[in-house]
Formats: C-alpha cells, sequence, structure tokens
C-alpha cells in the first residue's frame, strides 16, 4: 500500500453575536490521502500501517465537542480519475466523537476495509471526511477532508507508467539542429522550404508510429545567444505541419513559415523549438532557427 497525505485544511464558525461567544473552529492536517494498491477483501488501518492518524485541531476557544464522519464527494469535488465511493462504511473513523480542548489536538484511526470483490480491481475512489462541531447551534464549523482509495495502482502511478513506456520506446532525431535562414523578408510571410529550399527534418527509427508536436518556445537564458543575435518572439515562427504522424523508418520534412513585422528588418534573430508528445511532454532538446531579416 502506498500512502500520500497532503495540505492543510481549517474551518471556522460563523460570525460571533456578541464578545462573550466563543470562537469556533475545527481543523485537520489531513487534507488530502491518497491511497493505492489496495486489494478487495483486505482491511488496512492506516496509523497501524503508515503511523498517520486522522487529526482533528481545536481551533476556536473553548473546549469542544466534535463529530466525525465519512460521506460520499458530490459530482463538482471529484478529482480526474475517480469515482464515489460506492459505500461510505467501508472507511470507519475510530473513534469518531472527540472532546477537544481549547487549541488542542485529537487523533482518529482510519480503518479501510475492501470488499471481496474482483470486479473492484483497477477502479478509484474517492470519500470525504466531515469533522464538524456538535452541540454550537448557528456557530457550527466543519471542515472536510478528501481521501482516495485506488484497487492497484493509482491514476497518477499509471499515468507515470505510461509516460516512462513512451519514452522508453522512441526512437528519432531532428535534422539539422540549427536551421539557417539567410535572406527572410520581414512584414510579409517568408516561407523557408519554398525560397531557400531549407526545411526540418524528423526521422523515426523506431518500431512504433511516432506523433509529436513542433513547437516554438521562448528564448532561455539557459541557451546562450549566438553572437550578433537578439531573441525572436516565437509566434513569428511556425511549422507545417505542426502535428507529425511518422510511421517507422520514415523522415517527415516540415516547412519552416516566418512572419516577423516589418520593423525587425536587419535585424538577427534566435529562435528555439522542440517536439513534445500529444500530452504535452517534451522529448526533445531544442533545435534553433537562426535568421537574418534583410
Amino acid at each position: 500500500m502506498r500512502l500520500r497525505v497532503m495540505g492543510l485544511a481549517v474551518a471556522m464558525g460563523g460570525a460571533l453575536a456578541s464578545a462573550a461567544q466563543a470562537k469556533v473552529g475545527v481543523g485537520s492536517k489531513f487534507a488530502d490521502a491518497v491511497l493505492e494498491n489496495l486489494a478487495p477483501g483486505l482491511s488496512y488501518n492506516i496509523r497501524e500501517l503508515r503511523g498517520i492518524p486522522y487529526t482533528i485541531n481545536n481551533v476556536g476557544d473553548a473546549d469542544q465537542d466534535v463529530g466525525v464522519e465519512v460521506v460520499r464527494p458530490a459530482a463538482g469535488e471529484l478529482q480526474p480519475g475517480y469515482e464515489p465511493i460506492p459505500d461510505p462504511n467501508w472507511i470507519k473513523l475510530t473513534p469518531n466523537q472527540l472532546r477537544i480542548p481549547r487549541g488542542g489536538t485529537a487523533f482518529s484511526d482510519i480503518i479501510i476495509t475492501i470488499p471481496d470483490d474482483p470486479k473492484l480491481q483497477g477502479r478509484h475512489f474517492q470519500a470525504a471526511i466531515w469533522a464538524h462541531t456538535v452541540n454550537t447551534g448557528l456557530l457550527g464549523a466543519g471542515v472536510k477532508s478528501r481521501i482516495r482509495l485506488s484497487i492497484g495502482p493509482g491514476p497518477d502511478s499509471l499515468a507515470a507508467e505510461k509516460k516512462r513506456k513512451a519514452m522508453v520506446s522512441l526512437n528519432f532525431d531532428v535534422w539539422p539542429q540549427a536551421l539557417y535562414v539567410n535572406e527572410a523578408e520581414a512584414g510579409q510571410r517568408y516561407d523557408v522550404k519554398k525560397l531557400e529550399k531549407k526545411s526540418v527534418k524528423i526521422t523515426n527509427r523506431g518500431d512504433q508510429r511516432l506523433e509529436v508536436l513542433v513547437k516554438a518556445v521562448p528564448w532561455t537564458n539557459i541557451n546562450a545567444l549566438p553572437e550578433g543575435y537578439e531573441a525572436g518572439d516565437p509566434a513569428w515562427l511556425k511549422f507545417k505541419p505542426e502535428m507529425l504522424k511518422i510511421k517507422p523508418d520514415r523522415v517527415k520534412d516540415v516547412k519552416v513559415i516566418l512572419d516577423i513585422p516589418a520593423e525587425q528588418k536587419g535585424k538577427k534573430l534566435a529562435f528555439l523549438f522542440y517536439l513534445t508528445l500529444p500530452s504535452g511532454t517534451e522529448i526533445s532538446t531544442v533545435n534553433r532557427v537562426l535568421v537574418e531579416v534583410k
């Protein structure tokens, strides 16, 4: 079982009617708990397994009775990849009624029991732990903590593994590393392929189809500008096509299109571009387009 606990959640009660009334509030450091690799038919006590109890703080100025219960999340509260827990009784908090002194802290064990149903494998569930004051009337306060359960690897782990496999299978190259454009015209669309017979070539040397996006990016301080050049606006550099689908052992020719404003005449401009997967993951080192504007 893997567990991550994140964040801090605090909730205060309603406005005070008079100075004699107590401030009411509860909080919890248990804002978001993510558990994965759980198995059907097993029970887990989070304090015993990971040394992490559910923590409730009395941030008011008087002793307070607090109840703790597990509820299904509203549709708008669901995190991507998760569904509401079918039965909140999968999760128990012991104790679920606490008397917390002013400024004090109390703890409950979280006990999770997954039904013995193989159909649950691979699913991801979300619940909410609701800690709230009792017997405080209009000045009541409550705080919700999120708890997410995965029967098997969680969505983040699955996404990371998918990304790793995609990266392992990549085998490509981009040529040239620096494309020199010598006669660019400012104030009009300049097709480098048509007018200077130059383009970017991407070769897929792998065994699977390669899908990539060619993207111009701002020049960064990590990459030293060539002598005499200044950074160009990436909006002035376009690629056609931008999205490529390249079969194994094939080369794709990508046109470079410049749209440089007229006031840039006579300048030497440097641009950066790299390749990304459709998911946005960068997969290449930066390549350069170095332009001399007539």
